[in-house]
């Protein structure tokens, strides 16, 4: 092991292992999750790794009575003021001269904190791009700048420092309360997790998703944790652990009947202080014309990545192919077609009755004109509007083929035309998911079988195919593993079809949608 940090006398964690890592500590309040990100940033600091905390509370400040931490805001406790109008030169000087700091947004209104945040973040996102250097972001209460289920510009830009600052060697800790108000996608992409103690049921299924223990035993684990103790999840390395106190004042404290008394606190050097007033001269609150260009050149960034990502997936299709899948001939002479259809054996019978297999299974004598007006009835009554008759291939025999009425081949269409709109990589996943079904595979054998890069398919999840619930993901010992919900997803999509359609025909759903979801290019 490299340069160790002391979590507990049960864990070191390697210095280096943290560079450009998500990291969640995850737990109710009085359950001890503050105080073991306290931990983590008093080792880090110890070590000199430059990071900023985002701190909504105003509780950790006490970091200041061993650490030179810089504690920037609006209000009581902060060394200097900030607006979102010099917030982009705080971070700077944040990651230029490795100042620790402490980003108090306590004193702040809802509004004017997420423009803060978001000029701060999206500052040091630029920055790390171009130094290419550790640094590391605290983030507490993240189930309020990245919740589950809602889109915002802020929760963009924290979800992609998360997810992808491995490569920019930003990396990140997340602290929430409440597992199951997060970002899944962050959450699941953590490479280490601090599960101490939850009660609600949604976040005791969150923490399923994220232990490799039967649901009943995770229930029995969670709930008997004591304050301090958690669990510990780093790859396939899964163990209790109870963290240390953390070694500076926690102004975050359960209060008591206690007097507790602030220590005295380091003070920022004065040459660091000199260089930030430096970087805020002239950097008054903005105009509204100097917000709308700023927001113009992130738009800008913003559509320079989407262009570059689609050369390089453009690329990496013209290097690797395209996945082909070969689809065997049907058994069939010949397609059934939308109209009533008879086979040249029965258009060319003779008029009187012969014996031919009835559409319902029985077997009686009857004319070309009666068959015709036997199927007429019975297309009308099932309400599949079409029955074709062809002949097998094995033995020439006639059989039956209804087709799908045109509401459902309509929102199939519908459903292949929304997937062959999606990315290179997701189709590619996809078909090959839904070619290997009912197995679940890693990301490392996805890319193994579909020669796309592990990393890839790592960092750029196919989330949409995820939401839509068409493929699932679940996390083991192994990591992450990913299979197809086809079947699944057609029982819910197709179900207000199936009392016309019957189970039979969710099936025929499902094979031809698993036959073009394959062939799609």
């Amino acid at each position: 092991m490299g340069t160790p940090l002391h979590i507990s006398k049960d864990l070191d964690l390697d210095l280096e292992s943290l560079i450009g890592q998500c990291v969640a500590v995850l737990g109710i309040r009085g359950s001890g999750k503050s105080n073991t990100a306290g931990v983590i940033f008093e080792e880090l600091l110890n070590n000199n790794y430059p990071m900023s905390i985002v701190d909504i509370e105003g509780e950790y400040f006490g970091l200041k009575e061993k650490y030179e931490v810089l504690v920037v805001g609006t209000g009581d406790g902060v060394e200097i003021e900030i607006d979102a109008g010099c917030a982009a030169e705080i971070a700077e000087v944040s990651m230029e001269k490795n100042v620790p700091v402490v980003l108090d947004l306590s004193g702040f209104l809802s509004e004017e904190r997420t423009e803060v945040l978001m000029e701060y973040l999206s500052s040091l996102w630029n920055l790390a791009g171009t130094l290419r250097r550790p640094y590391i972001i605290g983030i507490e209460e993240a189930h309020e700048f990245i919740p589950q289920g809602v889109k915002t510009e802020l929760k963009e830009m924290i979800s992609r420092i998360a997810l992808r600052g491995r490569k920019r060697g930003l990396g990140a800790i997340v602290v929430s309360q409440r597992s199951a108000k997060v970002e899944k996608d962050v959450l699941s992409q953590a490479g280490m997790l601090f599960l101490h103690r939850v009660v609600h049921e949604v976040d005791m299924r969150v923490y399923s998703e994220l232990l490799p223990w039967r649901k009943s035993e995770v229930k029995e684990i969670i709930t008997s944790l004591e304050t301090g103790n958690c669990i510990f999840v780093n790859g396939e390395t899964v163990r209790p652990i109870y963290v240390r106190e953390r070694a500076t004042f926690h102004a975050g404290f359960t209060p008591s009947l206690e007097t507790v008394a602030t220590p005295e606190l380091k003070q920022v050097s004065a040459s660091i202080i000199e260089a930030i007033e430096r970087a805020r001269e002239g950097k008054g609150r903005r105009t509204r014309a100097q917000e709308l260009e700023e927001q113009l050149a992130r738009l800008r960034e913003k559509l320079d990545e989407k262009e570059a990502k689609i050369a390089e997936l453009e690329d990496t299709a013209r290097t690797l192919g395209y996945i082909k899948v070969e689809v065997p001939p049907t058994p069939v002479a010949e397609p059934v077609r939308h109209e009533l259809v008879l086979s040249e054996t029965i258009t060319h019978a003779p008029a009187e009755a012969e014996f031919v297999p009835h559409m319902m299974g029985t077997a009686h004598r009857e004319t070309v004109e009666e068959r015709s007006a036997t199927r007429e009835r019975i297309s009308s009554e099932i309400g599949w509007g079409v029955i074709g008759v062809a002949p097998t291939a094995e033995t020439g025999s006639e059989v039956s083929v209804p087709t799908l009425p045109p509401a459902v081949r309509r929102h199939v269409d519908r459903l292949v035309a929304r997937v062959e709109r999606r990315s290179l990589l997701e189709r590619r996943v996809l078909a090959f998911l839904v070619t290997h079904s009912p197995g679940s595979y890693t990301a490392s054998q996805i890319a193994a079988w579909t020669d796309c890069a592990r990393e890839m398919i790592e960092d750029e999840l196919p989330h949409e195919l995820l939401e839509a619930g068409l493929i699932a993901r679940e996390r083991r010992t192994d990591g992450q593993r990913f299979q197809s919900r086809l079947k699944t997803y057609v029982s819910g999509e197709f179900a207000v079809y199936l009392p016309d359609i019957g189970e039979g025909g969710l099936h025929a759903v499902t094979q031809q949608l698993s036959e073009r979801l394959t062939r799609i290019p």
